[in-house]
């Protein structure tokens, strides 16, 4: 048995094992992220509610701080954030403004709303209520994967459509300061519609079972390698006869 390395077959070998292993440490890293945010949210779901207004909400490390939300209700300018899915059905989700007295308003997510047969007719979603006292957890918006452009553009009219929230635009089209987290209304609060949170869609366990394999196509890309430069070395050097 004799092995002879091919230059471009070796230099090809490398640079795909390097990808795979890469994508592998990706996927592992994705599942630490993932734990960390778990860990996150088990550990402040035992925290009691503050008030929202004594919050500084500039802080980036606020997710999931449970708070109490008094103000009141913009119901005539509202958002919906589409394309949100749930058990296969299209939707919305309804951000209501509520305005406080500090001249900021927050938006409450009072949760999901399926989509109509005609997407030119938009769900009612105006609430009675002047000012509300509600109880939720602060959380970033949804995002999306790619973001097209075009997408943080909200459409004419209220409630107004848009696929991402980028608070600027809110804030122009609204007229007023919008503070940089939502409030995700607590599933036992008047007011809201279905609120089943789920914040991972892909819990840490699939991140370490995508990475397995990606290892295991990088130990098998490895084994492909060895196979044919070793195929290669002996039928250069005569050993196997030509048939």
């Amino acid at each position: 048995m004799y092995f002879k390395a091919h230059f471009f077959l070796t230099l090809l070998a490398i640079l795909v094992l390097g990808l795979l292993l890469s994508l592998g440490f990706w996927q592992i890293e994705r599942a630490q992220q993932k734990q960390d945010m778990l860990d996150l949210q088990a550990e402040r779901i035992k925290l009691d509610p503050v008030d929202i207004a004594s919050i500084p909400m500039q802080d980036d490390k606020l997710r999931y701080l449970p708070v109490t939300l008094a103000g009141r209700v913009d119901s005539e300018q509202q958002v919906l954030i589409d394309n949100q899915i749930k058990q296969g059905r299209a939707g919305y989700f309804v951000l209501t403004p509520v305005k406080l007295n500090n001249n900021k308003a927050v938006l409450l997510n009072r949760g999901w709303v399926p989509l109509g047969i005609d997407r030119n007719i938009l769900p009612d979603v105006k609430i009675t209520s002047a000012e509300i006292s509600v109880i939720g957890r602060l959380d970033h918006f949804p995002s999306v994967g790619i973001k097209l452009e075009g997408a943080d553009v909200l459409s004419t009219g209220w409630p107004a459509v848009t696929q991402t929230i980028e608070l600027n635009k809110v804030a122009d089209r609204l007229g007023y300061t919008v503070m940089p987290y939502q409030v995700l209304l607590n599933m036992d609060q008047p007011n809201g519609y279905e609120r089943n949170w789920v914040t991972l869609q892909m819990g840490p366990e699939k991140h370490y079972g995508y990475a397995f394999q990606w290892f295991a196509l990088a130990f098998t890309w490895i084994v492909i390698y060895f196979l044919l430069t070793i195929k290669k070395g002996v039928k250069q050097n005569g050993i196997i006869d030509k048939k």
